[in-house]
């Protein structure tokens, strides 16, 4: 009987370690980027179902990808992340509308006057947010548009809309769907104090105007040497705009140097585990609960992450190694949960 009893015991110390889920431990959404095609890995998919209550389309929502011909639009990849959220319960983000790396072939050698590229672009971010209007909770508008010293990028549409097309494409995307909630999405403003004045300055500039915007997204590529203070206050400042805050595309790197060898080391975990933590406690301490659209993982395991590519080096940057295992960063994620 002591024997049964003990096992009994033992079992649901498991079953109860196992119920305990990044989204179960969460006061608020805790979201992935998933790439659609990855989801036919059966094991892809269980996490992201199990610990997620969010999901941004990593790729497929992007103008490349999702407006691919001028008279032709690609729905395959967005309505398979809105299937896949739909059926798990979960939030959808919706990234992006515009951004300056992921133009077709059909707009750069687009040919036309200032009004043309105007009517392009309103239809475009129309036609997208309505197909997905009621079912999208939130879209990042524009990603990505200042530098690092605060200046507007000098990008395709800045050459053709001229500097207020910003606020132009926020209205737009209200005009589609009025009850959707609208982000400026970019990265860097923890580390670069010029592209922070500059998107507090445009909040404070579309307010005064009645420019239509409900949130920012602070990217948070960043990694394990990164000082806190200055994450800290990048979040303090955002939070000062009264709109909703959402580190939208958090990984920590832990090969800062971009050496192309890097072994990993469990010091190197452990420091990376409590950048996790430290990032997850301060968003949730510093972000006051009415503007937390919460925290969203770049993809999912190693295996997945862009930054390799990107660095051309060995990188480890996300929560689960490249065979889904939880690394400490999990356990990170989860002590700053709690």
């Amino acid at each position: 009987m002591m024997l049964l009893a003990m096992a009994q015991t033992n079992h649901a110390q498991t079953v109860s370690k196992e119920a305990v889920t990044l989204k179960s431990v969460a006061s608020f959404p805790l979201g992935a980027a998933l790439n659609p095609k990855l989801l036919n890995n059966a094991l892809y998919g269980r996490i992201a179902e199990r610990e997620f209550s969010s999901v941004t389309a990593e790729n497929h929502l992007k103008m490349h990808h999702i407006h691919p011909e001028q008279n032709r639009y690609d729905w395959s990849g967005g309505d398979a992340l809105m299937a896949f959220a739909q059926r798990n319960g979960q939030r959808l983000h919706g990234h992006t509308l515009l951004w300056h790396q992921a133009v077709p072939k059909w707009v750069r050698e687009f040919q036309g006057d200032s009004t043309a590229w105007e009517q392009l672009i309103k239809e475009h971010i129309q036609t997208v947010v309505g197909h997905y209007k009621g079912r999208i909770a939130a879209w990042d508008v524009v990603n990505e548009a200042f530098e690092e010293d605060g200046s507007l990028r000098k990008t395709i549409w800045l050459e053709h809309l001229g500097p207020d097309y910003i606020a132009r494409c926020f209205r737009y995307a209200r005009e589609a769907d009025p009850d959707v909630k609208l982000f400026y999405n970019d990265y860097g403003q923890e580390s670069s104090p010029g592209k922070l004045t500059a998107m507090l300055d445009m909040v404070a500039d579309f307010k005064r105007r009645g420019i239509p915007i409900d949130g920012i997204g602070l990217q948070m590529h960043t990694n394990i040497r990164h000082p806190d203070r200055q994450i800290e206050n990048t979040l303090r400042q955002t939070v000062n705009t009264g709109l909703l805050v959402h580190i939208s595309e958090l990984d920590i790197r832990i090969n800062p140097d971009k050496k192309p060898d890097l072994v990993p080391t469990d010091a190197l975990w452990q420091q990376q585990k409590q950048k996790f933590a430290s990032i997850v406690r301060m968003y949730k301490t510093v972000v006051p609960k009415e503007q937390q659209h919460g925290i969203t993982i770049w993809n999912i395991g190693d295996g997945d992450s862009w930054i390799p590519n990107f660095c051309k080096c060995q990188d480890f940057p996300l929560p689960f190694d490249k065979q889904y295992a939880k690394k400490p960063a999990y356990d990170g994620i989860l002590e700053g949960l709690k």
